[in-house]
């Protein structure tokens, strides 16, 4: 009995339009391509990257041959089959608390490739075509050092990881997904044509030559219809002898999502060594060069940035940065002791007000209906859902204690620049 037979009763099947509305479907296997900066093939960016859970190794193995390796052809069954992997943990958290998960914002993007999952059911699970959608991570090479970020993702937290134990000074700074590039590039080139979606992180992509060497093979194989999709810290245009503004002018599918948790003093604080002027200066640059660019405010929600998001978006919006609707907020899940759910009731309670009075702001800016359908307007409704959940963890002293301690080598001073924390300092 096949798979699908199995499942469904095949009389009724018409399209996967059951699987799209399962609570554990995710199309991702199907249609994605994910290496990370150490070489590993995963399902996702938000999935372990080791490699015991990983599809394969990039410098092990070609693209073909990990697309459909027995590991991939063995999660796409276990998705099939309406079960849940351990490596999906971060998305259904994520929608536990109401929030979007990568999970259907993807399938929603590729339900156009809904043939690419029936037809592998009839061919034991083998995907025939190559992946549409990439996600690259050629290294951990980052020009900034995040307080919600570390060694694994940003180079330049080597030297305070050291001091903090988080690694030893025998460990490398830069980690490189490919022992040898051009080897890639060569596989990559084959598949190029097929491409429906880039999507580039980090690191930080801007500061990464192979992401501009990606873009440059694109145009030269006149595929500019591909969609390039970034989470950027969006402190620099230029890079080398680069100019991302420039390359941009060529593709006119592009979307953009500024990773930006905070406005001004508070902003430079959270993301280490940015220059909001720049920030500014970037962005007006866009609007008057690129006017074409989807553009989001990406602010990661965390217990520093809590009680002052709303005031952000609120600015941009008053000087016409962004609309309403681009300013976008991510639930921090993990590391547990920077999430808002350890924060004590009294905290979220202010938060509670704070953020019912932005929902009545956000209302003032537009039609209520309109805005109702807008992701912002649901990311800003579950943050209320989330500081409203009952599942606090005691990790104050822990967030309390790293803090400190980055300080210390920073030389700064949470509770200067955040003195609503300085409360918690005092339990």
């Amino acid at each position: 009995m096949s798979i699908l037979k199995k499942i469904w009763n095949p009389n009724k099947i018409k399209d996967i339009l059951s699987l799209e509305r399962s609570k554990t479907f995710c199309v991702m296997p199907w249609v994605h391509f994910h290496i990370t900066q150490y070489g590993t093939v995963t399902p996702c960016c938000q999935a372990p990257w080791q490699e015991e859970q990983a599809f394969g190794n990039i410098n092990k193995q070609h693209i073909g041959e990990i697309w459909n390796s027995p590991k991939i052809k063995s999660f796409r069954k276990t998705i099939i089959e309406g079960n849940v992997d351990k490596r999906c943990d971060s998305c259904f958290v994520r929608e536990k608390s109401g929030f979007t998960s990568l999970r259907q914002i993807t399938n929603a993007k590729f339900k156009h490739k809904r043939e690419l999952v029936l037809e592998s059911v009839k061919n034991r699970l083998v995907v025939k075509a190559a992946p549409v959608y990439f996600d690259i991570r050629f290294s951990n090479i980052c020009n900034l050092r995040c307080r919600i970020c570390g060694p694994w993702s940003s180079s330049s937290w080597y030297n305070d990881a050291v001091e903090l134990g988080m690694t030893n000074k025998y460990s490398p700074a830069i980690t490189q997904a490919f022992a040898d590039t051009d080897k890639f590039f060569k596989e990559f080139e084959q598949i190029v044509d097929s491409l429906e979606e880039l999507y580039f992180a980090g690191g930080e992509p801007l500061v990464i030559e192979e992401h501009y060497k990606v873009l440059e093979l694109l145009i030269a194989r006149k595929k500019t219809n591909v969609r390039l999709t970034y989470n950027s810290n969006f402190s620099s245009f230029k890079y080398k002898h680069y100019n991302i503004v420039e390359l941009w002018k060529q593709f006119p599918n592009i979307s953009i999502a500024a990773s930006l948790d905070a406005n001004a003093e508070r902003g430079e604080f959270l993301r280490k060594n940015l220059k909001w002027n720049d920030v500014l200066e970037n962005r007006k640059l866009l609007m008057k060069e690129l006017p074409h660019i989807e553009f989001v405010v990406s602010p990661t929600i965390n217990i520093y940035n809590l009680l002052h998001l709303p005031d952000f978006h609120k600015d941009w919006v008053n000087k016409g940065l962004i609309r309403v609707e681009d300013f976008i907020p991510t639930l921090l899940v993990k590391p547990k002791e920077l999430s808002i759910s350890i924060l004590p009731d009294y905290f979220r309670a202010n938060a509670i007000e704070k953020y019912k009075s932005h929902l009545t702001w956000i209302h003032s800016m537009s039609s209520v209906n309109d805005l109702k359908r807008t992701h912002m307007f649901e990311q800003f409704k579950n943050v209320l859902k989330a500081l409203s959940a009952n599942e606090t963890e005691d990790k104050i002293e822990t967030f309390l204690n790293n803090s400190s301690a980055i300080d210390k080598i920073r030389n700064e001073n949470t509770q200067e620049v955040f003195p609503e924390l300085k409360d918690l300092f005092q339990l």
